[in-house]
């Protein structure tokens, strides 16, 4: 799935711009993470701003997923291709909660 843009309007000086993004259950096995989980991406735009719509697709693309099999991964790949896209440095934070009591919480900057 490709990350998909919109134009940055630059009607004020945006400073920061903040997806946080449901993520639903990626294993099929496990059903985990569960609902609750984000991913949290945050960024300072240039030229291009993530289109929301284009950016829900692509977290659900990851669903049963044979590439990206753990949740620290996913959080790698999601920071290097919104970095690709966006040409600017990208924050993200995974909150995954698990249904084994835990929650994992990654963060990582591409």
């Amino acid at each position: 799935m490709v990350l998909k843009t919109i134009d940055n309007p630059k009607i004020s000086k945006l400073t920061k711009q903040t997806h946080e993004v449901q993520v639903p259950p990626l294993c099929p096995k496990t059903g985990n993470p569960i609902a609750g989980s984000t991913l949290t991406i945050t960024y300072v735009p240039k030229e291009k701003l993530l289109e929301v719509y284009s950016l829900n697709e692509y977290i659900a693309s990851f669903i049963g997923s044979n590439e990206v099999r753990d949740l620290e991964l996913l959080t790698q790949v999601v920071a290097r291709d919104c970095h690709s896209t966006l040409g600017v440095t990208v924050s993200v934070i995974g909150k995954f909660i698990l249904n084994i009591g835990q929650t994992v919480i990654c963060e990582c900057k591409s």
